[in-house]
This record gives structure tokens, sequence and C-alpha cells, in this order.
């Protein structure tokens, strides 16, 4: 081996070392960052933690992770009442993650090896259909009920049209040249939001349309009937829905707690001839990873003997801390609210249906990337053994070292995901005598202790129109 060719390798192994120390320092910031505007949401500052993530935008996202930074600053800048700003975010967060989606399926076969991670992020399914219904609620306290109604049109349209697109997408990673034909698209139970058809519903009630409303009634009913898995708590309305009273109608929309966040999962890859066998294991809550199975998958061509090691995404449900919400008009409860929708749960199902695309997709890219990454092992042990002499044999330990934290640094699990939607939306309606009133909601947890109490100021309340407070509490 020639002195130049010792060079190579030595710089090559120390680059390596480098890159992996110089990680921690830029997710410090980035982790500091969140830590300080999670907390300012915490304490229901949310203009202040908009302020200060878009201040420092720059510095946390990067150029691929652009939906998400629209993403993150739409929803806060909704909580903080900034609806025009929010709507800016959240419309060019959907027009990207459709324009990105579209490449996606055009380009499938030179995706088929690239990482996720170095890849734009083109948003999960709870996120663009969640979007659509925080820009509604954005027109509705813009007074643009239009408007209001295209965003809910657009939630049901994503809807009908989430199950094909899987499919749609596993078509073409099975006509891709690597893929082996064994691509296919979870079922997706969701279907029909019953928080978009209660938008709905609350937009045709201030036009007086009550045929119409009464349509939307029956969906928000079908979907606890026909999705129990999703809604498997009691329906909170009930036909009164539908009543014109002579009182004043109030009606509460609160949303709670935070959407789930992404964690790693670690599978380990052994090969046999045309097939490989993969072990994955579960991290437990005490950070163990705990062996949780086995799976087959099929790899035309794959020769036996070979072990990879990756990492797979897993959603962690974060929840809320909330366990009951009161509803006040001049400090005197007038009731209580009721879930209407999980989106945790929402976003966890159409999680799944994407799920087995990754997995055999990453199965496949780990093991054509380990394959390539023995060989150049192989070789490298080669040279080093016709170099014959003690730095030789050194710089072919390097070499294969590098070679190994390369294939697993690249074949990490993408943990991208928004940060500010939340867990649960909750309803309430409420028949008052006409009249101005402060308004409050009061979020209390398990143990009784009234987490927050958030005043919306005075509301006037008219006999014959319908009148919808929103409301968020970030825990």
């Amino acid at each position: 081996m020639s002195a130049r060719a010792g060079r190579h390798r030595y710089r090559y192994a120390v680059l390596v070392v480098v890159a992996a120390a110089a990680l921690p320092s830029c997710v410090t910031t980035r982790n500091s960052l969140f830590v300080d505007v999670d907390a300012a949401a915490e304490r229901g500052d949310f203009a202040g933690a908009a302020e200060t993530l878009d201040r420092n935008a720059d510095d946390v996202y990067r150029r691929r992770d652009t939906v998400l930074r629209h993403l993150d600053l739409g929803v806060l800048y909704h909580y903080a009442g900034d609806y025009r700003r929010s709507l800016r975010e959240l419309q060019e967060a959907e027009r990207l993650i459709e324009e990105l989606f579209t490449r996606s399926v055009t380009q499938v076969a030179g995706t088929l090896i690239v990482n996720d991670t170095v890849e734009d992020y083109s948003g999960q399914d709870f996120e663009d259909i969640y979007l659509n219904v925080f820009n509604a609620v954005s027109y509705l306290e813009l007074g643009d009920f239009d408007a209001a109604f295209v965003e809910v049109r657009r939630i049901n349209t994503k809807l009908n049209l989430l199950q094909d697109k899987y499919v749609g997408l596993a078509a073409e990673y099975n006509r891709a040249g690597d893929s082996g034909g064994g691509f296919r698209a979870g079922n997706v139970r969701f279907h029909n939001s019953a928080l978009a058809r209660y938008l709905s519903m609350q937009l045709y009630r201030t036009a007086g349309d009550y045929d119409s409303a009464r349509i939307d009634w029956n969906q928000i009913q079908n979907a606890f009937a026909n999705q129990p898995d999703l809604y498997d708590f009691p329906l909170p309305l009930d036909d009164a829905v539908l009543d014109q009273p002579e009182q004043a109608r109030l009606s509460v929309l609160a949303f709670v707690g935070r959407a789930p966040l992404k964690r790693a999962e670690e599978l380990t890859v052994v090969t046999s001839t045309d097939h490989v066998i993969v072990s994955y294991a579960g991290e437990s809550d005490e950070g163990l990873l705990i062996p949780e199975g086995l799976a087959f998958v099929s790899v035309p061509g794959v020769e036996e003997g070979y072990r990879f090691v990756f990492q797979m995404p897993r959603m962690e449900l974060r929840g809320t801390a909330v366990t009951s919400l009161n509803v006040l008009a001049d400090g005197a409860l007038v009731g209580q609210l009721s879930l209407l929708e999980s989106l945790e749960r929402v976003a966890q199902d159409t999680f799944q249906a994407r799920l087995p695309i990754v997995y055999l997709r990453t199965v496949t890219r780990a093991v054509l990337k380990g394959i390539a990454a023995e060989r150049a092992k192989e070789g490298l042990n080669t040279a080093a053994a016709e170099a014959d002499s003690v730095a030789g044999a050194l710089f072919g330990i390097i070499g294969s070292v590098a070679a190994d934290v390369a294939v697993e640094a690249s074949e990490v699990a993408d943990l991208r995901t928004s940060r500010y939607f939340p867990s649960e939306a909750h309803v309430g309606e409420f028949l008052l005598e006409p009249g101005e009133y402060e308004i409050e909601v009061e979020y209390v947890a398990g143990n009784g202790t009234v987490l927050a109490r958030k005043n919306h100021g005075i509301v006037p309340v008219t006999a014959g129109r319908e009148h919808l407070v929103t409301s968020f509490l970030f825990q």
C-alpha cells in the first residue's frame, strides 16, 4: 500500500470522527431553543413562542425542513391570534406538501436508495389534514365564511383520497428496479373527521342552512359509529345541535395537549439466500431495547451471511395533562367540554398506513448499502494484507470501521415531525340569555389542580346567531 493511499484512508477516518463529534453541538443548540419555545407555549405566551421561533428559525430548520418550519410557525401564530400570518405559513406548508409528494411519486426509482433524512420533509397526513382545520378556524375568526368552507371541503377531499394515495405510491415502488415487488400500503381507517364535520355544521348554522347542517350532524354520528377504534368515547353532542333556540347558543371548541413525536426503533437484518430476517427491538420506558419479534422479507438476489443494523421511526403519543374542561360565563360555571376528536390517534392511524412502505424501503436500502460496504471492506482488508506491515493493517482496520460507521450513520430513522399541533379537540354548546358575558375556559388535571384559566374577554351573544369561542392549552 502506498503512503499516499494510507494518508487518504487516515484522513477519511479522521473526517468521520470529527463529523460525529460535531453533531451533538448542533443538536444541542436546536433542542435548547425548542425548550425555550415550548416553555413559552406552556405558559400561554404563544406570541412570544412564535416570535422566538421565527427569529431563530434559520438556526434550527435546515433547508430540507422548510415544511416543518411553516407548520410550526403557522400553528403557533394561530394560537397567538395572528390569523393572517398563520394562514400564510400553513398555506405555504400545504403547497409544499403537495409539491413534494408529487415529486416523490415521479422519482421513486431514484429515492429507493436515498435515506428519508436527506430528503425534503414532505409532511405527515395528520399535519396535511389538520392544517386545514386551523385555516378554517382562522377564517372563521376573520369573518370569511366562504374561505372557511373551502378549507373544510379540502379536508374531506384529502380523506377521500388517502387510501388511494398510498396504494398508488406502493405500486410505483413495485415498478422500481430494485424493489423486489413487495411494497404495499397499510389500511387507512380514518375517512371521516368529526372535527371537520363540526366546523362545517357550525358554518351552515351560521348561514341559516339547517338542512345542510343536518347532513353534517349525521356525518358526525357516522364518524363515531363507523370508526370505533378512533372514536372509542361517547358522542359529545346530541340532536339539540339542530335546534333553533330562543336563547343564545354559545359554542366552545378547545384544543389541548401535544401531538405525537417520533422515536427510533432499532432493527437488525441477517441475510440468507434471496431473503432477509429482520429482528426488531422497541425502547422501554427505562430506555432499554426490548426484543419484540421477527419478520421475513423477500429480497431477490441477496446472498447469505450479511448482518446490518438500522433504525425505523415509531410514533410516541404525548397526550395531555388535562382531564376536564369547564366553561364559565361571568365567573359562573355553565358546563363542561367533552372530547370530540383525538388528533393523536388520527396521527397514529395515518402514520401506520405509510409504515409498510417506509419499512420495506428501509430494509431494501440497508441491505443494498450494507452489501456494498462489506465488499468495500473486503477490498480494504485485501489491500492491507498485501501491504504486509503494521501500518497497512491499521489502515485496513480504520477503513473497515469507517465503512461501518458510514452505513449505520446513513440509516438512522427520520424522526422529523411538527411540534405544536394539539392532541385532542373538545367541544361544548351552551344556551345563555342574550347579552354580553366574560367567557373563560378552565383546564383541570386529574388530581383537581387547575392548570390554567383562559380568559377570552367579553363575548356578545345574540338569539338566533351562532357564537364560537376557540381556546388552546399546550399541556
